[in-house]
């Protein structure tokens, strides 16, 4: 009898090690890390969201400006929950670590300005379950709806004097085309 309790209870060990390690594989698989970092932005949880980073990651956002480390991941992310941001993922497609996509920004300022949703390219480096590297940038149908708001000629420019991640208008668009195509070319 007791044979047989050591027995199921090695069974047992064996099972639930194997199934927590594919619970594990699945958590650290780089297309659920994303989705698990858009929902964090979604739901409002910055510090989720700067966790799946890895302590040395780094996060280069839609006009290039780079922020590393959790500490300032984490600040990025709230920065982007504080607009009321929603992050709607659309394509997705991994090759390896390397994770790529397209999702649909809204937030009050875009809506406000009637540019709502905003298309948004991403690629993401993730290693051992945790991002390395995320960089976003906008495709030029995206700059053409900042372009129509931050149009000088317009008889009254919508976007006058609002500041785009942290930029007025001329100095954005520039910042944004100029990392869109570092971000295009190989």
């Amino acid at each position: 009898m007791f044979r047989l309790i050591v027995a199921f209870t090695a069974a047992l060990a064996v099972f639930g090690s194997a199934k927590s390690a594919v619970a594990e594989d699945g958590q650290s698989d780089p297309v659920t890390v994303i989705k698990r970092l858009f929902e964090a932005r979604n739901s409002g949880n910055a510090e989720a969201a700067a966790a799946l980073f890895a302590a040395d990651g780094e996060v280069v956002n839609i006009v290039g400006r780079k922020f590393a480390g959790r500490h300032d991941i984490n600040a990025f992310m709230a920065a982007g929950i504080a607009q009321k941001g929603r992050y709607e993922l659309e394509e997705v497609d991994a090759q390896g670590g390397t994770v790529t996509w397209t999702d649909l920004v809204t937030n009050v300022l875009y809506e406000k300005l009637e540019i709502a949703p905003v298309r948004v390219v991403g690629q993401a480096v993730i290693h051992e379950g945790k991002i390395k590297s995320f960089v976003t940038h906008l495709p030029p149908y995206s700059l053409a709806k900042f372009e129509q708001v931050c149009e000088p000629a317009c008889e009254v420019a919508k976007a006058d004097g609002v500041l785009f991640a942290g930029l007025l208008c001329p100095q954005f668009l520039r910042s944004a085309k100029a990392h869109m195509r570092s971000a295009r070319t190989p």
